[in-house]
């Protein structure tokens, strides 16, 4: 009988061991160790990777608005002839630099720059939300596995049970149904085996997407898992924890900043821009006298733009405005949000650890002993085989109960990770 002592080994067990013999295809991620799944993810995951370069290109954004325009230049040819006191006037060169208000670049840059941070804290929600998804499917793949390790060992325990009613059935001491509901029941272990696999597929598949690499997911994987304590945190602490740290609350701070920057550089749109401008006249000799003046003129001029459409900045300005009321709404939701959803994963914790502590100090202990007497009476013949094969069924059912428990458990506190916007539940030591 594999002892609740057995189960509580194998769920504290911290390493996870290499997988078996069998060979699997060179790229296939050969361990299903956690820590190596979520690094994998990181470096491997395409859809990160294409957000991180999203990322990077706009960070070249500030470099291109920030800068003054480009100068122009012009160049005019007379068709007929001007003339003057030095002569015929042919051409004209004219270079003119557009200069802004003075802020204004400096405002278009920060805002260019704001915007980039806004897609880095994009890349991190999707990264911690593709973590949170190969933690679930993690901790079903243990939850398989350890029920495989129970039905297993529920298959052996039928066998030697189906021996024993062989025996008493030769010597007349027994029935032969006890033999055919031994068998019956190893018959439907089978089949919860058959579609534990379709749901170890799934989960693997769910994982091999994550990483972009298959994943080697066979019965001897021997997964394991660790869970620190969960420290008293109250409900405040652990928002302002998730305000602190959650990447969707630093981009709507951002967003809030950027909005505040785009109001400033609404405003300085009333302002006017400005131009400087340099004309060369080339004028052709003529027999004049060489002191008359005219000759190849040079002209420095000022040009203002007059921002006249005054309704069309107002309503610039109302929209920056309004947009970082929006900012302002989304934070509250956010938070609301935050509030609600560590209240209700805190319960649902808590609630686990009741369950898993009624199923340690009572359930478990009570079904064990219940299955011994059992099994003690069936030997003596003071019980049929039935309420051996049932007290059996109830140790199983309260065992795997308790894995689904534990299992629940688990991805309620990666739930919990993410919703605080921390790795593991570790990283609250120092909160």
């Amino acid at each position: 009988m594999l002892s609740y002592f057995r189960l509580l080994h194998g769920i504290w067990m911290m390493p996870a061991v290499a997988l078996g013999q069998g060979t699997a295809p060179n790229d296939t991620l050969r361990t299903l160790n956690l820590d190596q799944i979520i690094e994998a993810i990181q470096t491997l995951n395409p859809d990160i990777h294409a957000s991180r370069l999203a990322t990077q290109a706009m960070g070249t954004r500030s470099a291109q608005v920030s800068a003054l325009p480009d100068p122009s230049v012009m160049f005019n040819v007379q068709p007929f002839p001007v003339y003057t006191a030095r002569g015929t006037q042919r051409a004209q060169f004219k270079v003119e630099q557009k200069i802004p208000y003075p802020g204004k670049l400096r405002l278009m840059g920060e805002i260019a720059d704001l915007g980039a941070a806004i897609s880095g804290f994009v890349t991190e929600t999707l990264e911690d939300d593709l973590i949170l998804q190969a933690k679930l499917a993690y901790f079903e793949l243990y939850r398989i596995q350890q029920h495989e390790l129970l039905i297993h060992d529920f298959e052996d325990k039928l066998r030697d049970f189906e021996d024993i009613a062989a025996t008493q059935y030769e010597v007349g001491r027994g029935m032969q149904q006890a033999i055919l509901k031994a068998q019956l029941e190893r018959n439907t272990l089978s089949k919860i085996l058959f579609d534990l696999a379709w749901q170890r597929k799934a989960a693997a598949e769910t994982l091999a997407k994550l990483v972009n690499r298959p994943v080697d997911s066979r019965p001897d994987a021997g997964i394991s898992v660790t869970i620190p304590d969960l420290p008293l945190l109250d409900n405040g602490q652990l928002l302002a924890l998730a305000l602190r740290n959650r990447p969707e609350s630093n981009l709507l701070n951002t967003s809030a900043e950027k909005a505040d920057v785009s109001i400033e550089l609404a405003k300085k749109q009333f302002m006017p821009d400005f131009g400087v401008n340099l004309t060369y006249f080339d004028i052709g000799s003529s027999d004049i006298p060489p002191n008359a003046d005219g000759r190849n003129a040079l002209a420095l001029g000022v040009s203002v733009k007059v921002p006249l459409q005054r309704g069309r900045l107002h309503a610039q300005l109302e929209e920056a405005r309004l947009l970082r009321k929006r900012v302002d709404a989304g934070i509250e939701s956010l938070t609301s949000a935050f509030e609600t959803t560590i209240a209700d994963i805190i319960s649902r914790v808590r609630e686990n650890e009741r369950q898993l502590d009624l199923y340690r100090e009572a359930l478990i202990p009570q079904a064990e002993t219940t299955l011994g007497a059992t099994l003690s009476a069936y030997t003596t013949g003071r019980t049929d085989f039935l309420n051996l094969l049932d007290s059996e069924r109830v140790l199983y059912t309260i065992e795997t109960g308790y894995e689904d428990t534990f299992a629940r458990y688990l991805k309620s506190i990666a739930m919990l990770e993410r919703v605080l916007g921390i790795g593991s539940m570790a990283d609250l030591d120092d909160f």
